[in-house]
């Protein structure tokens, strides 16, 4: 007879073995439901991996179901650097074709819009104190009167001297003058006058410096209280060729005025000396604060 133990350990290994044998059988049964390899698959020798990494699949066309849109081209390989090179050095206005790919040329230098700066402040310079379109001017000063006489000594007194003159500029430094230069004095109970009305040239030798010299018509006056030792009035008049000379120096300048002082000198001549001064040449000298105005 057999013990229980014996009958469960039997029945184990039965239940074992069945369960076994069952696996066995679907793993044989799948197996032979897969299709066999080509005959070829076995005998081609294996890529190595590097190589299959390297290569690159072709591009992939488009479905055949599908159409390609308006205007797709296949892109190809780029062109070679040097064959771009070439081209653009030689051709650089025109677009090229190149293997289907259309180059342009590089595009234009960029532009620059200019920067307009505002022009430096214009300096003007006024013109020369000198130059005086018009000007006119006077003066008053101390001065003497000379007579030479036909016979006897020269005398001289002094008295009061003056000046007035108007002037056109010609160029900076140069200018045409009308003057009337002259003095007053008193001479042996007489009074006595000569003024020399003349035109010429007045020029800047420096900036404050000038000369002038003018000739004209000078005109002498004789006024006489005593006459052939009666008490008598009596004025001779006068008129003969004049000469003018003056030189100036202006210590105030602006660009319409001017005070300077001027030393100026006339000399007149005239046809038939006067009774009372019995001379034929009368001289003049004076010096003046001058005024002008332009």
């Amino acid at each position: 007879m057999r013990s229980p133990a014996i009958t469960g350990t039997l029945r184990a290994f039965f239940a074992f073995t069945v369960a076994g044998a069952s696996v066995l059988v679907f793993h044989s049964a799948a197996l032979a439901q897969q299709p066999a390899p080509p005959p070829d698959a076995e005998k081609a020798p294996s890529e190595p991996a590097a190589e299959s990494e390297a290569k690159q699949a072709p591009p992939q066309d488009l479905p055949p179901e599908y159409a390609p849109p308006p205007g797709y081209r296949h892109p190809g390989p780029p062109p070679p650097t040097w064959l771009r090179t070439r081209e653009r050095v030689t051709a650089r206005t025109t677009p090229l074709t190149i293997m289907g790919l259309q180059e342009y040329p590089p595009p234009p230098p960029r532009y620059y819009r200019p920067r307009y700066y505002a022009p430096a402040p214009a300096h003007y310079y006024p013109e020369p104190t000198t130059f005086r379109p018009f000007f006119v001017g006077f003066g008053l000063g101390v001065g003497g009167v000379g007579i030479f006489p036909a016979s006897g000594s020269a005398s001289t007194r002094t008295g009061v001297a003056y000046n007035l003159h108007f002037g056109f500029g010609v160029s900076p430094r140069w200018s045409l003058v009308l003057s009337g230069d002259g003095a007053f004095s008193y001479l042996d109970g007489y009074n006595i006058d000569q003024s020399v009305w003349s035109i010429g040239p007045q020029v800047f030798i420096t900036r404050h410096l000038y000369a002038r010299a003018g000739i004209g018509v000078a005109t002498k006056s004789v006024d006489s209280n005593y006459y052939n030792s009666k008490l008598l009035r009596r004025r001779i008049l006068r008129f003969g060729d004049g000469w003018t000379a003056a030189l100036g120096f202006e210590f105030l300048q602006s660009y319409h005025s001017s005070v300077g002082l001027e030393a100026a000198a006339t000399m007149g001549h005239y046809q038939n000396p006067d009774v009372v001064t019995n001379s034929r040449n009368e001289g003049t000298i004076g010096v003046n604060f001058v005024l002008n105005l332009f």
